[in-house]
């Protein structure tokens, strides 16, 4: 097989990411090589989960955004590429319209695409391949507008669901208990763990992988971690998070309610620590695509 340059566009509910990766044959498998990853917090789920709509600006901006990482795309030469938007598009009103827009100002067709196939970009990552048996290991995704969960147990996949709890959406408690989509989690984590003495969290996106980063754990970070580093994160204005640990805005704005649903998470789960294998959605978007158009279904390695 000749060498690949793949590229995908990943339109989250929080930031519009781009990534573009090198598949290199190496010995008669595929290995993916990541060469370059923008990340723009363009905000749509602001919009989506305030006013139930995508404000015209906002989708302007998109389609802006988008003919930019166009002529990225272009510049570096990528064989095929692929655009996904998830729940701030998906859940919008008006998504045609949004759609049809970036379509007209572009040429770009944006797929839309439902949790099901969102929860499959992630696990088509194969990090299955180096569960133990003994274990069960509860897969979760968390962004702006969902957070997706998918429970593996002996290299199968048990149950999969996405629940409507993001970084940029109001959680609902009342007297300090659970209500609406955070209490159908909870029963849902319940019936399908209870039935393993051991459940191990396995973190995916940019929230998790940048609190790796930070706390430099390489790959696992203990719950106790976790709690500790958001006490510091509380005490801190966004200002502070911004200068203290060179984040973006957009991320210390979000990185305290992620932290919060990890906890939450972890708790209905009974796990000790969530594991940091640092992959994404745009991730799993550039496999599908290398298995789609190349038809290789044996993925071997990544970087």
């Amino acid at each position: 097989m000749k060498n690949k340059r793949l590229a995908a566009i990943d339109i989250g509910s929080n930031s519009v990411r781009l990534l573009i990766t090198d598949v290199i044959d190496y010995k008669g498998s595929p290995f993916f090589k990541k060469d370059i990853f923008i990340r723009i917090p363009l905000k749509l789920g602001e919009d989506t989960f305030t006013n139930g709509y995508i404000s015209e600006l906002k989708a302007e901006k998109l389609a802006t955004l988008l003919m930019s990482f166009r002529g990225i795309i272009e510049i570096n030469d990528v064989d095929c590429w692929r655009v996904c938007a998830t729940s701030a598009i998906r859940e919008a009103n008006n998504m045609k319209e949004v759609v049809d827009l970036v379509y007209l100002k572009t040429g770009i067709a944006i797929e839309v695409i439902n949790t099901v196939e969102e929860a499959r970009f992630i696990l088509i990552n194969s990090i299955e391949q180096n569960m133990d048996d003994d274990r069960a290991y509860l897969f979760t995704d968390v962004g702006g507008g969902s957070t997706d969960l998918i429970l593996f147990y002996q290299k199968k996949e048990i149950a999969a669901a996405s629940f409507r709890i993001g970084t940029l959406r109001t959680p609902e408690f009342i007297d300090g208990k659970e209500q609406g989509e955070w209490l159908e989690m909870k029963n849902w984590i319940l019936q399908h763990c209870r039935e393993f003495p051991k459940v191990s969290l396995v973190g995916s996106g940019g929230n998790i992988n940048k609190i790796d980063s930070l706390l430099r754990r390489c790959g696992r970070i203990k719950r106790e971690e976790l709690v500790s580093f958001a006490r510091v994160l509380r005490g801190m204005s966004i200002e502070e998070r911004i200068v203290k640990y060179n984040m973006n805005t957009n991320r210390a704005n979000v990185i305290l309610p992620a932290i919060h649903i990890y906890l939450k998470i972890m708790k209905m789960a009974r796990a000790l620590s969530v594991e940091t294998p640092i992959i994404g959605v745009s991730d799993g978007i550039i496999k599908d695509l290398y298995i789609r158009q190349f038809g290789k279904e044996k993925i071997v390695a990544q970087s």
